[in-house]
């Protein structure tokens, strides 16, 4: 579960549309300011409670006020007790979005809600203020027994449940803010897994703090029963998938951070962030027509860009894509393949080609070039039927009967490289022309590749004006094309053919032609032995008249020389085809949806900057990001965890609040046997934070993972860390915390690492880091190791350091700018960190601390 939201469908990066607040007139019930017993009983009587609740209330009152502020961490005594509203409420808790009030309904939908629950979420809770103002959980959840109510409506449905559960974990008189978040607690998540049953689809909750001087104190309750689980699932890819990229395709584990690849937008924009991690599922494989080289293999909650298709035996008349999720996927819908339509057209271009021998080194001599379209035409003819021999010649080999595009290939050599090719005579019913010049082979070979697989268009020919580009296909067709006409028992087969064996370029001739407006499909023909396969780009349909137009064939009933194909004249074929195309994308529909459950496979995603979005297996999926949150007074939450035997509970945060909040939260775990309880935890914003989740491994096999991020910035204190207590043997722990302090802020790691006598066999390894940005930044860290069994086996590394100047003034002779390299260093210092979290909020966590560094937020 996590207190902070994702925006689930980020198209910009606006902080300040967050920072927005609902007029308070329209509350339903404000009480007064300031805590005493007539509050306490106000609230518990506001929400129809059972006596004994109450009773706990008033109890845990009386805690709070005999138990002074704790002297330990940060100041807290600026904090006026006497000067918060303890409860206010907008509105009742609804199950259908429709019925919240608009007021409300506006603030949410500014932050994704309705949109991320109807996409991506399993479950959705928003609190406003004090009340939980929504909630609602996926059907198919429903059913399995899953429960993911507000804390009140959980106290009402499941009073039993709550009773036997709450106060347990973490007692009212732990501390004096967990007693009084008992007190006057208000809404929070009560979730509920039943045996065995994995919830892979995220239950989230959005928190909302709309008042000023509003004091909110969620509660927060889960249980995982034996061998449950409950985590969250951020879409990865697995390796091998297809990513496009600005030089080309490349599997996804391939792609690093700094190259372009291709957006749901169209565009090419940087990849800022990679991530690889060990993932435990469905794993969902996506197969559609039109490519029969692709099957996608993709977590269950990968956003795809798709249309649904409206009826069953027709195709489609409406063409609005959204996102939904791999597991939402259904044969026939249509995915959508994003077309690349920026066009950058030169006439004239200047190419650096080595020349010389290599014994003595190349020497890189320039080559100025003329790229008009007869120039795209003879690329063409070179990625079908040249080659180059010793880096020195450059070689076409045509059929003894195209005697056209021989003269037209000659033509060409001489215009643009002032010499004639030689002839050869005829072999093997074959012609070659050879041009002697190194220059003009080594150009060919660098900007187009060498030996048949090799081959690829160059990135600049991609980016060229579509009547340039009509050449090239043109001329590539000329030299591996073909028209097949044949006749089946349904009727008429009729297919414009060009063959290659190397994927790239097969890719490649599919996006050049996506630009003219024409859909070629692509087959993967295996071939045995070591034979390399061969790929086979095919024009039909409805786009065959368009594709004829621009390879020039000769309509004919009768086989004609060379390419002059036979087939059936354009002006009687009336074939429909499966896709569809606008300006913005290609659609095709999906051929099969299939799921199988894998065990820690490891998986890709990656972030781009601005669209996060990219194009995997050839069809568009989305990355996602969460919005920034802004509130006033005091945040005061209890966070209870229970994974009974066997269970799984992941809970990930990444909290950002204004710079005015005492951000105090007591956040406490019980693992039982077997069981396993990971806290990932990012803190940013806040005047103070205190935060230090924790888990107590009580049976043996338990497993806790605590890892945490901070960054304190001017006039902020963040004191965070994590807390394992082992109270039974063969159990296993990890700390990871890493915290940035700058512009006078100051980070502290405050932790407990206790093991008692008896846990035999427990090994535990804590790890803290920190950097400071400037002189006047603070880092302290406080670690506590209590060890009373000899067994254990511990390990305990911190280390603190600042930024250099040196690596300063290397960055910025690198052309950045000295808050740039200071933010590259920062990033490069989290980096271990942020691919340890869920993609979504690794993105949110990178660019918080980017602004951060801006000194933009808060």
């Amino acid at each position: 579960m996590t207190p902070k939201t994702k925006e689930r469908a980020l198209t910009t990066f606006d902080y300040s549309k967050y920072d927005f607040r609902s007029d308070t007139k329209k509350y339903e019930i404000i009480l007064d300011k300031g805590l005493n017993e007539k509050t306490v009983r106000e609230i518990s009587h506001i929400k129809n409670e059972p006596e004994w609740m109450l009773d706990l209330r008033l109890k845990a009152l009386q805690a709070f006020q005999e138990k002074p502020l704790p002297k330990w961490g940060p100041d807290l005594s600026a904090i006026n007790f006497d000067d918060i509203i303890y409860y206010m409420s907008a509105g009742k808790n609804k199950t259908d979005w429709k019925d919240v009030p608009d007021y409300i309904k506006n603030t949410f939908d500014k932050l994704g809600i309705p949109e991320a629950e109807k996409k991506f979420l399993g479950g959705v809770g928003a609190q406003f203020d004090s009340e939980v103002i929504y909630h609602n959980i996926r059907k198919d959840l429903e059913k399995l027994g899953v429960v993911f109510l507000s804390m009140d409506e959980g106290l009402k449905q499941y009073p039993e449940l709550v009773k036997e559960y709450f106060n347990t974990v973490i007692p009212f008189d732990d501390n004096k803010f967990a007693a009084l978040n008992t007190a006057v607690w208000s809404g929070g998540s009560f979730v509920y897994v039943p045996k065995n049953t994995k919830v892979e689809v995220p239950l989230q909750a959005y928190f909302r703090i709309n008042a000023e001087n509003m004091g909110q104190f969620e509660r927060t309750l889960i249980i995982a029963d034996e061998g449950a689980k409950v985590t969250y699932i951020e879409g990865c890819f697995t390796a091998g998938t297809e990513i496009v990229t600005e030089n080309g395709h490349k599997p996804i584990e391939e792609v690093r951070v700094g190259e372009k690849v291709l957006t749901h937008a169209g565009e090419y924009k940087d990849v800022y962030q990679t991530q690889v991690r060990p993932y435990t599922g469905n794993l969902f494989t996506i197969e559609y027509f039109g490519d029969s080289s692709e099957k996608i293999e993709a977590t269950e909650e990968h956003p795809f860009l798709v249309v649904k298709r409206q009826k069953a035996e027709y195709k489609n008349t409406a063409w609005e894509p959204g996102w939904q999720p791999a597991n939402a996927l259904l044969p026939g819908d249509y995915l959508a393949i994003p077309i690349d339509r920026q066009t950058e057209e030169k006439s004239v271009r200047e190419f650096m080609v080595p020349m010389g021998k290599g014994g003595h080194g190349f020497k890189e001599e320039t080559l100025t070039l003329e790229t008009d379209a007869d120039f795209f035409r003879l690329l063409g003819y070179y990625l079908s039927e040249g080659n180059t021999m010793g880096s020195h010649y450059l070689a076409f080999t045509f059929n003894k009967n195209e005697t056209e595009y021989i003269e037209d290939t000659k033509r060409l050599l001489v215009k643009y490289f002032h010499k004639a090719p030689l002839q050869y005579k005829e072999y093997k019913n074959g012609i070659s022309l050879v041009l002697c010049s190194t220059m003009a082979a080594r150009f060919f070979e660098r900007e187009c590749g060498k030996g048949a697989a090799g081959k690829h268009a160059p990135a600049w020919a991609m980016r060229e004006a579509p009547a340039k580009q009509m050449e090239l296909v043109k001329g590539f067709w000329r030299g591996d094309g073909s028209f097949m006409l044949k006749q089946y028992g349904w009727g008429v087969k009729r297919l414009f053919r060009m063959n290659t064996i190397s994927k790239t370029l097969a890719k490649q001739l599919q996006g050049l032609l996506l630009r003219l407006d024409i859909f070629a499909g692509l087959n993967e023909h295996k071939r045995s032995g070591k034979r390399r396969n061969i790929y086979c780009v095919h024009v039909g349909g409805g786009f065959l008249p368009k594709f004829a137009e621009i390879v020039d064939t000769v309509v004919a009933n009768e086989v004609a020389v060379g390419k002059q194909s036979a087939w059936q004249a354009v002006k009687e074929v009336n074939a429909k085809s499966y896709a569809h195309i606008s300006k913005e994308y290609a659609f095709v529909p999906i051929k099969s949806v299939s799921a199988r459950e894998v065990e820690k496979v490891s998986v890709y995603n990656f972030s781009v900057e601005k669209d996060e979005s990219y194009v995997a297996g050839g069809v568009a999926v989305h990355n996602c990001t969460a919005p920034k949150y802004s509130s006033e007074s005091l945040h005061s939450a209890v966070v209870e965890l229970i994974a009974r035997p066997g269970a799984t509970i992941r809970y990930t945060t990444i909290q950002n609040w204004a710079n005015n909040i005492y951000n105090l939260v007591t956040k406490r775990a019980f693992a039982y046997r077997n069981a396993t309880v990971e806290w990932v935890d990012g803190n940013l914003g806040s005047k103070v934070t205190q935060k230090y989740p924790s888990v107590y491994l009580m049976e043996e096999g338990a497993k806790a993972e605590i890892l945490s991020v901070a960054l304190a910035s001017k006039g902020q204190r963040q004191d965070a860390g994590g807390k394992v207590v082992h109270l039974a043997s063969n159990t296993t722990s990890t700390i990871t915390s890493k915290s940035v302090s700058k512009d006078g802020g100051r980070a502290t790691y405050r932790g407990l690492l206790k093991v008692f006598k008896g846990a035999k066999n427990v090994t535990s390894h804590v790890q803290c880091d920190a950097l400071m940005l400037d002189p006047a930044s603070r880092s302290d860290t406080y670690p506590t190791i209590e060890v009373d069994e000899p067994t254990a086996d511990i390990g305990h590394e911190a280390t603190v350091g600042k930024i250099g100047e040196d690596q300063i003034f290397y960055l910025m002779s690198r052309g950045l700018k000295e808050e740039e390299a200071r933010t590259m260093i920062v990033m490069g210092f989290i980096r271990e960190f942020t691919r340890s979290l869920p993609m979504e909020y690794a993105v949110e966590l990178n660019r918080l601390i980017e602004l951060e560094m801006e000194n933009s937020v808060g």
